[in-house]
């Protein structure tokens, strides 16, 4: 079974210390995401203090908020309150609260709700601890205990909070036959510690950098081994987000350029390229969406349409050593680039991409026909002098179509003839990882891009990492990834 943890959220309206409670929804889906699509864990166990103070007078909605966050998760969900929730039956009106003895594929959970004590510590009540008892009853397998304030052994390792009856509820957990406790609390987290047959785990918060949530594979014997991951970027990689929309996008979520620069910074990035789509730019949305700006091109803008001003505004006010501003660019059916002369200008950083074909696929038994005109309008954008190609085989996913392996090669042999990048983009565009193993093979060179239409999306680079390694890519990434100037 894998279990992930996560704990110490502490959603709040500003940092206070070392907490980043305004990031607290940004972090709470950044990780649901990772957790659905890269950890993919059988159960997931939320630890306590999803707010930083349970006592305000909007703590009900709040906690509404990062329910909905929450419930995104694939894969059952318990959720225990820490000792910043406020009123347990407040905050299970809005959450479900979990059984006593609740059981997820062989996997007996035990969650416990102690009485806060002073110095931030907490004490298990004696009914609680004859809960332990009983989960025994009828049941071989693996049992797991959790609980918010740390639980450890007092003489074994220094966690400035604890259960002051440590000592009583540890040696009913040996008696019963308990594999793994798992708490938060402590920010810093503590290193596991196992005792007899007991594996103690204290995670650390998920508010702090670099954003830790913790995995753990447990198996039918009850024996756990866990792993910290953390949100934020290793800052030493000094990876650059290449492909990212800003405020101007009509397909923006909550993107703001300011915010952007801000969270870049938390997440390790050593910079970020802003790449508003040239198309949204200059035609309005209805023109875009239907995509009459690919048919026409650029012949067919109009002055009053064009908010071009406004992101060169933006660049303007924003554009720094570690923050440059340039355009994701299509195309038209004539292999036209939509910018402006005079705007090419401005942007040295022209990320191509693909949102349409001429032919208008129906019949999937038919793909075969569009193929030549995927790579006439490949090679149009490559030849237009742009440092990557976006999302290479979006068009065919888009349509609900298979990606044609028989395009792979002669895609990365233009990739390579006109010295082009391929981005790794997982915004609803998993690249094949065949198609990035004949790139690798090839000495084709990668751009790292999140496409970023949320700001919790911003430099999440760990699948592109993973997607590597799946291609048999083991090395330094320096090797395989191009610059941007930055």
């Amino acid at each position: 079974m894998k279990i992930a943890l996560l704990n110490d959220i502490h959603d709040g309206d500003s940092a206070v210390g070392a907490r980043r409670c305004e990031m607290a929804p940004i972090l709470l889906e950044r990780v649901v995401r990772r957790l659905n699509a890269l950890e993919q864990p059988d159960v997931v166990l939320v630890l306590g203090d999803l707010l930083n103070d349970g006592d305000q007078v909007d703590a009900g909605e709040r906690l509404a908020m990062l329910k909905r966050i929450i419930d995104k998760l694939k894969t059952p969900t318990m959720v225990i309150p820490g000792n910043h929730d406020g009123d347990t039956g407040t905050f299970y009106k809005v959450f479900e609260r979990p059984e006593d003895i609740a059981e997820f594929g062989g996997v007996r959970f035990l969650p416990f709700l102690d009485e806060p004590q002073p110095g931030y510590n907490a004490r298990r009540s004696q009914q609680d601890i004859n809960r332990l008892k009983l989960a025994r009853h009828g049941f071989n397998g693996p049992i797991v205990s959790l609980q918010h304030v740390c639980l450890f052994p007092p003489e074994r390792a220094y966690a400035p909070h604890n259960l002051t009856n440590a000592p009583d509820i540890i040696r009913v957990m040996k008696e019963t036959g308990v594999a793994l406790s798992v708490s938060g609390h402590h920010h810093r987290g503590v290193e596991d510690l196992r005792e007899g047959n007991i594996l103690f785990v204290n995670a650390p918060a998920l508010c702090e950098a670099p954003f830790y949530y913790t995995m753990i594979e447990l198996d039918a014997q009850g024996h756990a081994e866990t792993r910290r991951a953390g949100l934020a970027m290793p800052r030493q990689l000094r990876l650059v987000d290449t492909h990212m929309h800003t405020q101007m996008a009509y397909c923006s979520e909550n993107m703001d350029v300011a915010t952007m620069i801000t969270l870049a910074k938390d997440f390790g990035l050593a910079g970020i390229c802003m790449t508003e789509h040239s198309g949204q730019l200059y035609f309005n949305p209805e023109k875009y969406w239907k995509k009459h700006c690919l048919q026409q091109g650029m012949a067919s803008a109009v002055p009053e349409e064009n908010r071009m001003t406004d992101y060169l505004a933006l660049k303007a006010a924003f554009e720094e050593d570690t923050v440059r501003f340039g355009l994701e660019a299509d195309c038209d059916y004539r292999g036209n680039l939509l910018i402006s002369p005079d705007d090419r200008s401005h942007f040295a950083h022209i990320v191509g991409a693909l949102h349409g074909l001429p032919q208008v696929l129906k019949d999937s038994a038919q793909a075969h026909l569009i193929h030549n005109d995927f790579l006439f309008m490949v090679e149009k954008t490559l030849q237009q002098g742009v440092v990557s190609l976006a999302h290479p085989f979006r068009v065919y996913r888009r349509s609900n179509l298979p990606v044609p392996e028989e395009l792979f090669l002669p895609t990365a042999k233009l990739l390579k003839q006109y010295n082009v990048a391929a981005e790794l983009n997982f915004h609803t565009n998993l690249p094949p990882v065949e198609f990035v193993n004949i790139c690798l093979n090839m000495g084709v060179k990668f751009t790292l891009a999140s496409d970023a239409h949320n700001l919790s999306e911003i430099g999440d680079f760990a699948y592109h990492i993973d997607l590597l390694k799946q291609a048999g890519f083991d090395g330094d990434l320096n090797d395989v990834i191009t610059k941007v100037g930055i």
